[in-house]
């Protein structure tokens, strides 16, 4: 999901002509920004799924902008919520700032004023947009996870994004509280530290390779994955996403968002040894193996299954009885039911079964079949394991 998507801004001021003047110059200064001008305060917790980010004035009667962040702090903990003040209000910062608010932006200044809270709309929201995407992907992957292999549970249960200000050199401004969940340091240990120094060294190169590049164009945002030394002296594999903010004056640095993925590459590992010990037994079994998906689908097959057969491995991989040239019946030759079908019983029954006689069709002829049936071992049983015990012509 590209960072650069639009960006959906309610402007909310009582007085129409500067609500609509904000408005206006948000949508100047950057192509990103798509606003709706509201004048009456009262009706934006009924519209909050609409936008992105709330950029609301403070002075403002019956509903001001301290009002209006506490009825949408009820409603939603997460939308970012800037207060555009006017010049000498922001003695109200340290109550905005109690009740959640993600920044406060003086109105002062020309046309300029409105690039400083474009780009601080651009920056929040991005951020907020960066952690979201963190939790789809970690729902993503533990779902193909899932339906790939049996066996595996849900290993990433919760991954929680940092965020970290880099200067020019690398080294940490600024840290996020939650950089201790990930490394076991808190903040004040690593501000003033390079970010580099706790990088693997066969990781290290690449890593400040991507960083210089992203330096030498701003536009380039890298994402990489690396190895970073935890408090505790082990070894973490840390997926960061960088975005050169040095030239931005609200932020004048470069913003990186990481995330802890051990256990992810420790699943990734596991799923291929998993696979690899599949194929060897496969291979080594002096049996006529198949492994059969739900719907009939022969996922993979044994070399001794394709012999039998009387075709190439790759030709019996795939066939299921979907197709017209592919057909089963039991064994007094009358077709079987939908939902009967040996590896659809042994699935949801979760059980094996042994010594079934019945009759095939395949593109390479017709046969008398015996047999067995086991379901894959785990919470998810879609996979069947079915051994020929014995084949003949009809």
């Amino acid at each position: 999901m590209s960072l650069e998507r639009p960006i959906s801004v309610a402007c909310v001021d009582d007085y129409a002509e500067l609500c609509d003047l904000t408005a206006e110059g948000l949508e100047a200064t950057s192509c990103r920004l798509q606003t709706t001008a509201i004048t009456d305060p009262s009706s934006v917790t009924d519209r909050l799924a609409e936008f992105d980010c709330i950029v609301s004035d403070y002075e403002m009667p019956g509903i001001d902008g301290l009002e209006l962040l506490r009825q949408v702090r009820v409603l939603d903990d997460d939308i970012p919520f800037i207060l555009f003040t006017s010049e000498g209000s922001e003695n109200v910062a340290s109550d905005a700032i109690s009740l959640g608010v993600t920044d406060y932006i003086t109105k002062s200044g020309g046309s300029e004023r409105f690039t400083r809270l474009a780009h601080r709309i651009e920056s929040v929201v991005d951020a907020q947009r960066a952690t979201e995407q963190v939790e789809r992907t970690r729902e993503q992957a533990t779902e193909a996870i899932r339906t790939e292999r049996a066996r595996f549970r849900a290993l990433i249960e919760h991954s929680p994004a940092t965020v970290c200000l880099l200067d020019d050199t690398g080294t940490f401004q600024y840290v996020s509280p939650s950089m201790e969940e990930v490394t076991g340091f808190v903040p004040r240990e690593l501000r003033g530290e390079s970010a580099f120094d706790r990088v693997h060294a066969e990781d290290r190169e690449r890593v400040e390779r991507e960083f210089a590049k992203s330096l030498s164009n701003p536009d380039y945002r890298p994402t990489v994955e690396y190895r970073f030394r935890h408090k505790s002296g082990d070894w973490r594999y840390i997926e960061s996403r960088g975005a050169n903010r040095l030239d931005d004056p609200d932020i004048e640095g470069f913003v990186v968002n990481s995330r802890d993925i051990s256990e992810r590459r420790e699943t990734e590992r596991r799923l291929r040894r998993e696979r690899d010990l599949t194929d060897r037994i496969l291979e080594v079994s002096p049996a006529p193996l198949l492994l059969m998906e739900r719907d009939g689908h022969i996922r993979r097959a044994n070399d001794r299954a394709a012999e039998v057969f009387g075709m190439e491995r790759q030709e019996l991989i795939g066939l299921s009885p979907a197709e017209p040239s592919v057909t089963f019946r039991n064994a007094d030759g009358e077709s079987i039911a939908d939902g009967e079908y040996l590896w659809e019983v042994v699935a949801g029954a979760g059980t094996a079964m042994q010594g079934v006689d019945c009759e095939a069709s395949l593109p390479s002829g017709d046969f008398w079949l015996t047999v067995s049936a086991s379901p894959m071992s785990g919470e998810d049983r879609t996979l069947v394991v079915v051994s020929v015990d014995d084949i003949g012509p009809l």
